[in-house]
């Protein structure tokens, strides 16, 4: 291809929303990429006003971060929404009154192979930057499907997967990053230029109890550590301890990458240069909706961002020596297996990677996985409900197997290391950390499954 050629090409798929939303047709299976790489609301919407032409459609929301209307009751009767991966109040407004029954269970790691070989979508529709003098986009701080997603897979046999509509929203306010993040433009169908500004949520307001867990799991780092962590209250609190401790030669290795990460280069402990995964180099997947990010991953080249099926692939996360995954729960029963996803036959979120990093941990030499949640909540009538609890909730989906916990924190205390214990030992390990209050009615509900006798 000439090197202008891609001008004309540009040129000839340029449209308006509502010109590369009749591209759909019945029954499509739509999916956006996963945070910052959707699409503002003006191509979905204009998908969504075809509401009376369309039927069947399936569109696939994974943590949508817009308050997209295809997402209001009243466009069910044309579209069937979906999610892998909830935890926003704009996509879990969908599961209110009905269970988890329209979520598609999915690792990041599966997932990959599941829109590629068994569930190829139709049309996606992606944010990126306008096209380099070579006429490559760049996909922004958002590769944790969206390799696979817009192009296909690459294999032995060439290229599997890849949509029959891939719609590009050419945003100038996007960000570049660096990493495996360049899409040539002959890869879309249609283009659409729209500049909007992207969005950014508060940042969450961390409590005393935040502190303590967060404290508590500072305790179990080490210097060389690589680490995987997400964003929140708890997270962002590890960040801040990071920042003042001791540590050094730490690396991130990590899906979302974490608010902390300025401040650990800026003091220098964050160095990375022990770890396997390109040494020196910040490698992550995605960003939040953050804004003190967005200039810091802004064409840094000290930061790679790579596909969901590189960073979540269990065996190069395994192959880092010393990999800490700190992820969250909802409940863990007395073994230590972990519902991350639902409370009961309620949706929260989803597998996401933790799953995917626990087996990685537990592939690493001298690897952790540190699960993180508070040992009690409230009910609606304010009573206090231990999250450590003898089973499971009725219709609870298990995140993460008991074998691949290494330590449970709570603002109680650190229970672990976990391996090698005995179901007895490990049930007793976690009351030692439940809520005082509730320890005593754990003990009984522990005695009732058989435990200590």
């Amino acid at each position: 291809m000439l090197k202008t050629e891609w001008i004309h090409q540009y040129k000839k798929k340029l449209c308006t929303a509502e010109e590369a939303a009749r591209a759909v047709r019945d029954d499509d299976f739509i999916m956006t990429p996963l945070c910052l790489g959707q699409p503002s609301t003006l191509i979905p919407d204009a998908i969504a006003d075809r509401k009376d032409e369309l039927k069947g459609v399936e569109w696939r929301w994974n943590l949508a971060i817009r308050p997209y209307k295809i997402l209001k009751p009243e466009y069910r009767g044309a579209f069937k929404i979906t999610s892998a991966f909830t935890g926003t109040p704009f996509i879990l407004s969908q599961f209110q009154g009905m269970g988890y029954g329209a979520y598609a269970p999915a690792t990041v790691f599966s997932s990959i192979k599941q829109w590629t070989y068994f569930r190829k979508p139709d049309v996606i529709v992606a944010m990126v930057t306008p096209p380099d003098k070579d006429g490559f986009v760049n996909i922004g701080p958002d590769l944790m499907f969206s390799r696979a997603l817009l192009e296909g897979k690459a294999t032995s046999q060439g290229f599997v997967g890849g949509p029959r509509v891939l719609i590009g929203e050419v945003n100038d306010q996007y960000i570049p990053v660096c990493g495996d993040s360049k899409l040539h433009i002959s890869r879309f169908t249609h283009i659409v230029e729209h500049s909007s500004p992207l969005p950014a949520f508060p940042p969450p307001n961390p409590t005393e109890k935040h502190k303590k867990m967060a404290e508590f799991v500072v305790s179990l780092l080490r210097d060389k550590d690589s680490i995987q962590i997400g964003i929140g209250a708890v997270p962002m609190l590890i960040s801040d301890l990071i920042s003042h401790s001791d540590l050094k030669d730490i690396g991130l290795f990590t899906e979302m990458l974490p608010t902390g990460a300025p401040l650990w280069l800026e003091k220098g402990i964050l160095t990375g240069k022990y770890k396997t995964f390109r040494p020196g180099e910040i490698s992550a997947s995605f960003i939040g909706p953050v804004k003190d990010l967005y200039d810091f991953v802004r064409d840094n080249e000290k930061i790679g961002f790579y596909a969901g099926d590189v960073m979540n692939n269990p065996a190069v996360i395994g192959a880092e020596e010393r990999m800490v995954g700190i992820n969250g729960a909802l409940e863990i029963d007395l073994a230590g297996q972990v519902a991350s996803l639902t409370i009961g036959n309620k949706m929260v979120s989803g597998y996401g990677g933790q799953s995917d990093f626990a087996m990685g941990c537990r592939m690493s030499r001298f690897g952790r996985m540190i699960i993180v949640m508070s040992a009690a909540t409230r009910d609606a009538q304010g009573n206090l409900v231990s999250r450590i609890v003898p089973n499971l909730s009725p219709g609870a989906l298990v995140g993460t197997l008991a074998v691949h916990v290494d330590y449970v924190v709570t603002e109680f205390g650190i229970a672990g290391p976990l391996d090698g214990l005995s179901i007895d030992e490990r049930a007793e390990a976690l009351i030692g950390v439940a809520h005082p209050d509730l320890q005593e009615e754990l003990m009984r509900g522990a005695k009732e499954k058989g435990l200590f006798k």
